[in-house]
């Protein structure tokens, strides 16, 4: 019994110096990340705080990329606007307490982010009509921005956008398969000070844009701003069951729509059944528009990663 206690008191030991150790790299980390990284970019006053956005390109329409619930804010779409800012104008921006844009006193309700986004294009004098590109998530607020400001949109591109009831629909396997760990404010707390957190995003960054030759840059901003980014992706996710509601019950009339419904194939049987529950919903959101279309993709969720190409095209024939 003595060396069992004596082994474990060795262990917690090791635990605690491990976990020392990685809040001296956190802290570090923090530190240099943000002394490295130089902010050039663009802002704008929204509701009392300071939004960042990146425009580039001329000509109307103005197309608008709306992000995920994503700690790379704008960055997501640096392949797609590259391309697309050579027939368009196009904005891409972060939301309030994401990257580079300030925190907001506002609730991360789907009604808020959506006026917030028709304040920022307005003070820019973005020109209207806007083509609203929206990943994931963003598909909910593209939705709320609709109820209010359809009258601005010439047409809406869904990249394997949510969907209001997949949360009611989903089987009771696929809720627990989804259910996140990182929903406990005592888990993420260790994740954020104790390096765990950032050293398991850098470990993604390097094998997703391993073929980038940007990679450095788009680390450097992510790294500088990692843990206010990934509070307020958790703040956002914590509103995601208020934006499912507030998006339901509303309808995009005539304005064109195209989805992009991501459909790779896996060898995980789990995977593969969350992949064609989230198929039917695509399909379902079909009705939102008397001129809509579905185009399935061969690729993971994040299409303007993995796929750009085929983003940029259905926003070419967007803007005909």
């Amino acid at each position: 019994m003595r060396i069992i206690w004596s082994i474990l008191k060795w262990i917690l030991i090791l635990v605690g110096f491990l976990l020392l150790l990685g809040v001296v790299y956190e802290q570090y980390s923090r530190y240099s990340a943000k002394k490295n990284f130089v902010d050039n970019g663009t802002y704008v006053e929204v509701n009392g705080h300071q939004m960042h956005y990146v425009k580039h390109g001329e000509g109307t329409p103005t197309v608008v990329f709306e992000s995920g619930l994503d700690f790379s804010g704008h960055m997501s779409w640096y392949k797609v606007q590259a391309e697309v800012s050579k027939f368009a104008t196009t904005i891409s921006y972060d939301r309030a307490g994401i990257l580079r844009s300030e925190k907001s006193d506002n609730p991360r309700t789907c009604e808020n982010m959506a006026d917030e986004l028709h304040t920022l294009l307005e003070k820019i004098e973005a020109k209207k009509p806007y083509v609203l590109v929206a990943h994931s998530m963003g598909g909910l607020m593209a939705r709320c921005y609709v109820k209010k400001y359809a009258n601005t949109l010439r047409g809406i591109v869904f990249v394997d956008a949510s969907h209001p009831e997949q949360i009611e629909k989903a089987p009771e396997s696929i809720k627990e398969i989804m259910k996140s760990p990182f929903s406990s404010d005592w888990i993420m707390t260790l994740l954020f000070n104790t390096g765990i957190l950032r050293t398991g995003i850098n470990m993604l960054l390097d094998d997703f844009l391993k073929n980038e030759k940007d990679i450095a840059s788009i680390k450097s901003e992510i790294n500088a701003y990692l843990i206010k980014s990934s509070q307020s992706c958790i703040d956002e996710n914590k509103m995601f069951e208020q934006m499912t509601k507030a998006s339901k019950d509303v309808s995009f009339g005539d304005i064109p729509l195209t989805i992009l419904s991501a459909k790779v194939k896996s060898e995980d049987e789990e995977e593969q059944m969350i992949i064609d529950f989230f198929s039917k919903l695509q399909e379902d959101s079909l009705k939102l528009s008397t001129d809509s279309k579905l185009i399935s993709v061969d690729s993971g969720h994040v299409i303007q990663i993995e796929k750009p190409e085929v983003v940029v095209e259905a926003v070419r024939e967007m803007v005909k």
